[in-house]
């Protein structure tokens, strides 16, 4: 475990797993809202197991990195944290001669990803996106979408709760209740942070027809809280040759959390040690 520490900004948790054997390719993974990185380890072990070297972060505000809890005050401080470890593991001799990794990223962290091939696709070699959050499953009412705005610019650190639940995420009653419990999720949101991720949205679904590397989606078919529809616009407007969008019917928000998982982390996992690859 390590941490990042840059002048002016909160320090970053973050943990490099290394293969036993020789590294066919690099992977920086980048969690959801609310939550954090130690709850992937058996993705993070499948892509290990595929000769992966992979870096995975707690993102600001989140688990044990520092920041306050949820909050930003704009998206682009997840892209600065982003890049400024991917500059840092540079320095890694677990990541030595991995030049362009593979960018994962679940739900926020897909949004993030995404705003990531946006800012420099030259820094990375593909990307996987897990029930990225392009939008929400339900449309917020107008009043409280304006409720937001307001207190975004009066009282930008103001906390609503998330309303996020552990059925949610998944099937798996254990993995629920494990969601529920776990003192690190957090369970409010800040009117900075939605009005910021909702423009962060529009700003994918806008510039998507930048975005020239290889992408997948895999997205939960019953996901109550990020819109596959959503997630389908955005990925029809990318202009990759190399794209591919797999719904999975019946399952929810945390995909390798549920019931399956043990199939639907060895089709992310096969798929990014194929970008890894370049193949």
């Amino acid at each position: 475990m390590s941490t990042l520490v840059r002048d002016g900004a909160p320090t970053l948790d973050f943990e490099i797993h290394s293969p036993t054997g020789p590294t066919t390719g690099g992977v920086i993974l980048t969690h959801g809202y609310a939550e954090h990185r130690r709850r992937y380890a058996e993705v993070i072990g499948a892509m290990v197991q595929r000769g992966l070297v992979v870096a995975s972060y707690d993102l600001r505000g989140h688990g044990r990195s520092e920041g306050s809890r949820g909050h930003i005050g704009s998206f682009d401080e997840y892209l600065d944290d982003l890049f400024a470890l991917r500059s840092a593991l540079r320095k890694e001799p677990a990541f030595a001669g991995v030049e362009r990794p593979v960018v994962v990223g679940h739900s926020l962290g897909g949004l993030i990803t995404f705003h990531a091939l946006l800012r420099d696709e030259q820094a990375w070699r593909g990307a996987l996106l897990s029930c990225p959050f392009f939008g929400l499953k339900l449309e917020v009412p107008a009043v409280k979408r304006w409720a937001a705005l307001a207190m975004s610019r009066l009282v930008p650190t103001f906390g609503l709760p998330s309303g996020l639940r552990g059925v949610d995420v998944t099937h798996d009653l254990e993995k629920a209740r494990e969601y529920d419990e776990d003192p690190e999720i957090i369970k409010k949101a800040t009117s900075r942070w939605f009005t910021e991720a909702m423009s962060a949205q529009a700003r994918a679904l806008s510039d998507a027809h930048r975005v020239t590397l290889p992408l997948v989606i895999h997205h939960g078919g019953d996901d109550p809280i990020a819109s596959p529809d959503a997630s389908r616009r955005v990925f029809e407007r990318v202009a990759s040759k190399d794209k591919k969008y797999e719904l999975l019917d019946g399952q929810r928000h945390e995909i390798w959390n549920e019931l399956e998982r043990a199939r639907f982390i060895a089709l992310a996992a096969d798929e990014i040690a194929r970008l890894a690859r370049g193949a």
